[in-house]
Parts: structure tokens; sequence; C-alpha cells
């Protein structure tokens, strides 16, 4: 029950006691009693009608304080989001004071032409071409162009714009919520540049892993692997497969006589020649001291013999002319047999190698 009709169902309360006790009193013969009775309930009264016109008056002082309304500017600037409005008819721009934070201008600048002008030189005519290209779009869309803040330089934002159609359906107004979105895509470009020099990176620790440093071909590992994988392309297509192994003659009399400076002089030479003379699809490395192979897929045994003649004599032509000790390479081919692995193949071209050198060296010659 509220507190005021507490008070004067009390009142109320007290009155009626008093009444009662006079009565009784009066009918005892006690005349005096029913005055005292009186006085007391009259303070009694009194002093309730007093707390009750004193809570009544502090009330009416103190009303309950209305709920404020919602600080947009504040939200907005919490959330990081100005407010941009476009009308299609008037080309008249406005915008909210947050924005103008985000675009570095001073509080409530109006986007006068000047002004707009100096915050878009090349972004204007960028942005209304969006906005016309989606004119009739009747859900969110997303508009992005630079700024130019006068402390911050360029800037990229964002807009999810929305537009305000008339019941005859003409776009009377574009509502643009903007963000400024700079740190995020500069982010995700490092992130990018990051990744891409990872990747670098990890190619070239896998180029250096699987290339000989001296002449810049691939070494054994690699070739080994190439050759696994030509064998079982080859199974499958049914093309012919061949494989060169060759060896410089006489090399432990290169760096006897010349020293092991000039020996790889002459290592580096060969693997220059044998790049220029490799074709495309052909595989060349260098798995040995002084030791090299050529893949050849689709090579038959003809093609081969041919192939491992050029070389050879590029070979003994090109260090004569080059600034290192002139030297010789045998060569040894074998082409790829039904039950050939990576191994026997290696295997049967190196034997055909070492008949070439018993042979006289300088040489080419089939395995059998």
């Amino acid at each position: 029950m509220p507190t005021s009709r507490v008070d004067t169902a009390l009142m109320a309360t007290v009155w009626l006691l008093v009444c009662a006790a006079s009565v009784t009193m009066v009918a005892a013969g006690d005349a005096g009693a029913p005055l005292w009775s009186m006085l007391t309930a009259l303070v009694v009264l009194g002093a309730l009608i007093h707390r009750h016109a004193k809570r009544n008056s502090a009330s009416a002082l103190c009303p309950p304080r209305p709920q404020q309304p919602l600080n947009t500017s504040l939200a907005d600037e919490l959330a990081g989001i100005g407010r941009w409005s476009f009308d299609p008819a008037t080309e008249r721009h406005r915008w909210s004071r947050e924005f103008c934070r985000i675009a570095g201008l001073p509080p409530m600048t109006a986007p006068d032409a000047a002004c707009l002008q100096s915050l878009m030189p090349q972004g204007l005519q960028q942005m209304q071409a969006t906005l016309a290209g989606h004119a009739k779009d009747r859900e969110t869309y997303a508009v992005e162009f630079e700024i130019e803040n006068p402390q911050l330089g360029t800037r990229l934002l964002r807009a999810q714009a929305r537009n305000m159609f008339s019941p005859q359906g003409v776009c009377e107004q574009v509502l643009m919520v903007v963000r400024d979105v700079t740190e995020e895509y500069s982010q995700v470009a490092r992130i990018e540049q990051e990744r891409a020099t990872a990747v670098r990176e990890a190619d070239e620790a896998r180029q250096l892993a699987n290339t000989d440093a001296l002449t810049g071909l691939a070494n054994r590992r690699s070739a080994m692997q190439a050759l696994d994988r030509e064998i079982m392309c080859a199974r499958q297509s049914g093309d012919p497969l061949a494989l060169l192994v060759f060896d410089v003659d006489h090399f432990k009399a290169v760096n006897d006589t010349h020293g092991h400076t000039q020996g790889d002089l002459v290592l580096a030479e060969i693997g220059s020649i044998i790049r220029r003379q490799k074709r495309d699809g052909q595989f060349a490395a260098r798995v040995g001291g002084e030791e090299f192979l050529m893949i050849l897929p689709g090579a038959n045994g003809r093609a081969a013999s041919a192939a491992a003649e050029r070389l050879r004599l590029a070979i003994d032509h090109g260090t004569r002319m080059a600034d290192a000790p002139s030297v010789t390479v045998s060569v040894g081919h074998a082409a790829l047999g039904p039950g050939d692995t990576s191994l026997t193949l290696f295997a049967r071209a190196d034997e055909a190698l070492y008949a070439a050198k018993r042979g006289g060296r300088n040489q080419v010659r089939l395995a059998a």
C-alpha cells in the first residue's frame, strides 16, 4: 500500500479510537478525561498531517529524471564511423560531425564544392559514378574511395550505402555509413608481402637444396627424383625415354696440373654449355665430382645418340674457346627397357660411359 494511503488510514484509526475512549470515560463519570484525549489525538493527527505534507512536497520538488536520448555522435565515435548523405537530384552532400573527424576536418565543416574538391581531388567523380551505377539497387552496397586527410595524407574509406526511394520509385537520397580502412588494407598488404617473401624464400631454399652451387645444374638427389618421375610418365604414355651419362676425361690431371680453382672453372663452363644444349623438357644434373647426366623424354636410341654426339662436340669446342683448360667428355646412353627402374637405367648408361672411356675416351657409346 502506498505511504500516503497508510498515513490516511492511520489518522482515521487514531481519531476513532480517541472518540471511543472519550465516550467510555464519560460513561464512567470521568469528565476531564475526554478533553485530554482530544488534545492528544489532535497532536498525533497534526504530526501525521505534517509528515504527509512534507513527503508530498519533496516528491513535487524532485520528480523522476527522464531517460536521456542516445548520443549518436558518441556512438559513431566509439564505432569509428561517420555518416554521409547525397541527394542525386540536387547533388547536395551532407555529413556528420564524426565524419569530419575521420576526414581530418574541423567539426561541422560544410561539404561545399571547394571542400569536396580539396578532400577528394581525384575521387569525387569516381564515387558519384559508383553511386550512379547502383542507383536502382534496393539492397545495401559497398563504395570505396580515397580522400586527402590534411593531417594523415591519402586515406582509403569504405562505405556501406543504401538508396532511399520515393513512393514513385525515384532515388531521393543515398545514405552512407563510412569508416577509414587504410590501416586494414595496409595490414593486408603487409601480410601479402610477407607471404610472398616467405614463398620466395622457400622456393629459393628448395632450389638451393636441389641445385649444384658450382654449375647451376640440379644435384644428384634432384636428378634421381626427376628420373623416377620421367620413367613413370613414360610407362603411362608409352613414349620412349633415354638417359645420357657423361664424365670429363682426365679431370684429375686438370686439377693436378692447373689446380682445383681451374678445375672448378672447367666444371662451371661445362655447366654453361649443358644449359645451352638442353632442350625444353630435358633435365640435366651434376651427379658426382666430374660426372653429369641428361634425361631425354621422348627420345629413342637414334635421337639419344645424336644428342650425345652434339653434347660431346659442344664441350670439346666450348672449353677450347673458354678462359679455362680445354677438356673432352666420354658419353654413355641407354634407352628405357621394360624392366628398368631409375637405378638400373642409370647403371646401364654408366656402364656405357665406362665402355667409352675404355675405348679411348672422347666418344659416345650405347648401352647393351
